[in-house]
């Protein structure tokens, strides 16, 4: 006996876990673009909470789902006024670099925090989330290319999300066609 789609929802899975890997080594090679200890705190502090308040809502935490609205607006807050600290205390090539890294984390977390949702308004900001993503990645390594081993590194990452984004999509249409899998 076996369950219809059960190959394509580990597949959509297997894309999630693909890019929640890839969240965390892109954290750590976070830390290399910045070399400045005091932005690796920031970034440390300002990527935490977000990355903490989607895994709670994923694992559908009842506190976490009940209070979702009183945490969304101190992480806002928590991010811009980290964005304005930056902006006053630090030279402009350091914050445009802080902004395009974290801007990069924000993403690749509301990617993956949407990968598996059924809601259309979700699927599009996946979508959305990926390819700006995909867009700003490349413009901080187009312009920092230090070390050839971080760039592979990053090549390596860009592809694993990539590589789950396809995953993810590929699945879906293959159940959307063959109609196991309707959008809310």
């Amino acid at each position: 006996m076996s369950i219809k789609g059960k190959t394509e929802g580990v597949s959509r899975l297997v894309g999630s876990i693909l890019i929640f890997i890839s969240i965390v080594l892109e954290m750590s090679l976070s830390f290399l673009i910045l070399n400045n200890p005091l932005l690796i705190l920031t970034i440390i502090l300002f990527t935490a909470p977000p990355f903490i308040l989607s895994v709670l809502l994923k694992l559908e935490q009842n506190f976490m789902v009940k209070n979702t609205t009183k945490f969304l607006p101190l992480v806002l807050l928590e991010i811009i006024v980290v964005y304005i600290v930056i902006f006053a205390f630090f030279r402009v090539d350091l914050t445009i670099k802080f902004y395009l890294v974290s801007c990069s984390n924000l993403l690749l977390i509301i990617c993956w925090h949407t990968s598996l949702s059924l809601y259309k308004n979700k699927k599009i900001i996946f979508f959305l989330s990926s390819a700006g993503y995909f867009i700003i990645n490349t413009l901080i390594w187009l312009n920092n290319i230090v070390y050839p081993y971080l760039y592979t590194t990053n090549l390596i990452l860009k592809l694993t999300v990539l590589l789950g984004i396809f995953l993810i999509t590929s699945s879906e249409l293959i159940m959307k066609k063959k109609g196991w899998l309707k959008y809310l």
